[in-house]
């Protein structure tokens, strides 16, 4: 693996899991811990079937959301993986780097195959342009979300709402107008106390009177689609991010018998 010709350490640990659609198991509960330039990963594989081995693989992604395979990883890694808690994997990332620039990403990936549900493409950003919160169901697992889809739909609808709530309640006022008559005015001239004035003239200017605050529903509106806005682009990011780790992890496929059929896996050397 090339080295990076850079200058500053700085890795960003949001390590979450992929797993195969059909595979109940599930890695939970990850815990990093740095020493030096050595990162060490602790997870636990739950809901799995009694006796079930599992295919556990670890990938990151650079500063430039590129996903690369490490060399320099043992522990619990690779092809029969048992199930359990406080499993244990260490990354030698000095073996891979001299220095290291930005951040990196690591996953877990356990049991995928290629027809994933949850690691499509930036396409379905189409999908959240037409509902907010609608694309992530298919990039993301909805489960491992803290901010879930249904939370942005909700969220930027009632935006949306509060918006044209604010807006008809908001009142013009129409300017106070005088009728003919005598009046002091700016226009009187001088030495002359008052001025007569034969037509109507504006008193009071016309003004609004906002429901909330000044430009409340123009403000409101922005944050609105600001939200959806950022929810089509994370559905896109998050598609690229998806092909990249794919089409680095799933590079060798097979087909397996096992008791209750056929399961499609693969394999990568480390």
């Amino acid at each position: 693996m090339s080295k990076l010709p850079s200058i500053l350490l700085c890795i960003f640990i949001d390590c979450v899991f992929i797993s195969a659609q059909d595979s109940p198991a599930r890695i939970e509960n990850i815990r990093t811990e740095m020493t030096g330039k050595t990162m060490q990963l602790k997870y636990d594989i739950t809901r799995s079937s009694p006796g079930s081995l599992h295919q556990v693989d670890f990938v990151v992604l650079d500063n430039r959301r590129n996903a690369i395979r490490p060399d320099s990883i043992s522990g619990d890694v690779g092809s029969a993986i048992s199930a359990g808690h406080d499993k244990s994997l260490l990354w030698e990332i000095h073996k891979e780097f001299d220095v290291i620039y930005g951040d990196f990403h690591p996953r877990l990936i356990i049991d995928i195959a290629e027809n994933k549900r949850h690691i499509r493409g930036p396409e379905y950003a189409a999908l959240s342009l037409l509902i907010p919160g609608l694309g992530d169901y298919f990039v993301a697992d909805v489960k491992n979300m803290k901010i879930k889809p249904y939370y942005k739909t909700a969220f930027t609808y009632g935006i949306l709402g509060l918006s044209w709530a604010a807006y008809k309640n908001r009142e013009e006022i129409p300017p106070v107008m005088a009728p003919p008559g005598w009046y002091t005015s700016a226009d009187t001239p001088p030495g002359e106390d008052y001025i007569y004035i034969d037509h109507y003239w504006e008193k009071e200017p016309a003004s609004t009177d906002y429901w909330l605050f000044p430009y409340d529903s123009e403000i409101i509106l922005g944050i609105g689609i600001a939200s959806w806005l950022f929810d089509i682009i994370w559905v896109a990011r998050k598609g690229v991010v998806n092909n990249r780790v794919r089409n680095s992890v799933l590079g060798d496929l097979s087909l397996a018998p096992n008791s209750q059929g056929f399961q499609l896996a693969y394999r990568l050397n480390f």
